[in-house]
């Protein structure tokens, strides 16, 4: 098997598994709003989101949300997965950044199918006059992908490569 699937297959289902375990657990153990505190700044608490990322997109009304929401993701898989076909094995961090968002979204796309929303589990408090962030580890998997792509860009662009996060 080449070594970009096994980095797919492996980092994503990983993703999925943890992120999928860990609203479960949240779920069982803690009622809708209830939660308890990790440290100060950072509770693990169960919400309920019918945002994007962090919960982006609330206030849209339903039918644009569901229409944003469910088709988005399904473009973005679509998308990830005619990238990664490209990709050749050399190309790590394009790779393990693609992995990252593929688990992501589709443990978020399984809570939307699931439940018709998507279950964030982790708040972070930055500070009294921000409102606090709701996420889970399926966002924070999607915002790392999209940084390590952003990172390989740059690289590529220093290295005078045509191909982002390509290891000579």
């Amino acid at each position: 098997m080449k070594q970009k699937y096994l980095i797919l297959f492996s980092l994503s289902g990983f993703l999925i598994s943890v992120d999928q375990f860990l609203k479960h657990w949240v779920v069982a153990r803690f009622a809708e709003g209830q939660g308890a505190s990790l440290f100060q700044g950072l509770m693990v608490r169960h919400l309920k989101s019918n945002g994007f990322a962090f919960g982006l997109f609330q206030k849209m009304s339903d039918s644009l949300q569901d229409i944003f929401i469910i088709g988005v993701p399904i473009f973005a898989l679509i998308l990830i997965v005619l990238i990664f076909i490209k990709l050749r094995d050399d190309q790590m961090v394009t790779s393990v950044a693609l992995s990252t968002i593929l688990g992501g979204a589709v443990s978020n796309l399984i809570d939307r199918l699931q439940y018709g929303f998507v279950i964030d589990f982790l708040e972070l408090s930055l500070g009294a006059k921000l409102s606090p962030v709701a996420f889970n580890i399926a966002d924070f998997a999607i915002i790392i992908g999209v940084l390590l792509v952003f990172v390989g860009t740059l690289k590529a662009k220093q290295d005078g490569t045509d191909s982002v996060g390509a290891i000579p």
